[in-house]
């Protein structure tokens, strides 16, 4: 018979499993900063389908910790001359000067960014973000408000670490995470959406599916894209 290896990479449901078989009790899976990759400890006298329908069974666990770990420990590109950053889905390529003052513009497919140092151009980076959505959020905003029937008290835009967006449901404030400027247009309009649907229903039970499924139906594909998930 065959021997069992110790450690091995297990492709199982979309996911790149680090297995390690271990004198432990119980299954452990953890997900790995800062790219969400998952690693699981299996007892010795486990089997590898039982390993596998533990995977299936904590797949909503996995998806929102993956999330969180992605979004806590990003992993970025380094803001220099010749380098690139992400804008609506696109890698665009960088030019970096220095100056005194944090400034960017968007020219053409190139980002032109300017700072005293890092944390200068990091700044400048993410105030372009800001503008980005701010061209686009206002049709958007109204459009969906419009189609929903639901309208907030104000849209904000706010760099966060472990959300998406939030929507206040007594205030009917909605926030955006800044971070939504580097992924494709639709990732924008899917959080706006199930922001709003919040104003229908509070939770995500049956009713709230139901509002995103009336409303835009290929939902699930699109929060699976923005968490990274094939």
């Amino acid at each position: 018979m065959r021997r069992r290896p110790t450690s091995y990479l297990l492709s199982h449901g979309g996911h790149a499993v680090e297995v390690t078989y271990k004198d432990v009790k119980n299954l452990r899976l953890r997900v790995l900063a800062p790219d969400g990759r998952l690693a699981i400890s299996v007892p010795r006298h486990v089997d590898e389908r039982s390993v596998k329908a533990f995977i299936e069974a904590n797949s909503a666990w996995i998806a929102r910790s993956q999330q969180r770990v992605r979004m806590a420990s990003p992993v970025k590109e380094p803001l220099v001359d010749g380098g690139r950053a992400r804008l609506w889905g696109q890698w665009r390529e960088l030019r970096v000067t220095d100056g005194p003052r944090a400034s960017a513009r968007l020219d053409g497919q190139v980002i032109s960014l300017t700072g005293p140092d890092d944390d200068g151009l990091a700044r400048a980076l993410d105030a372009l973000y800001r503008r980005e959505l701010r061209d686009r959020l206002p049709d958007l905003a109204t459009d969906w408000q419009a189609r929903m029937g639901k309208e907030a008290s104000e849209v904000k835009l706010r760099r966060m670490t472990s959300r998406w967006g939030t929507c206040n449901t007594r205030s009917r404030a909605i926030t955006l995470n800044v971070a939504l400027a580097e992924h494709d247009p639709s990732a924008l309009e899917y959080v706006l959406v199930h922001e709003l649907a919040h104003l229908w229903e509070r939770g995500h039970g049956p009713r709230f599916t139901a509002v995103m499924d009336r409303h835009l139906p290929d939902w699930r594909r699109r929060r699976a894209a923005l968490r990274g998930q094939p």
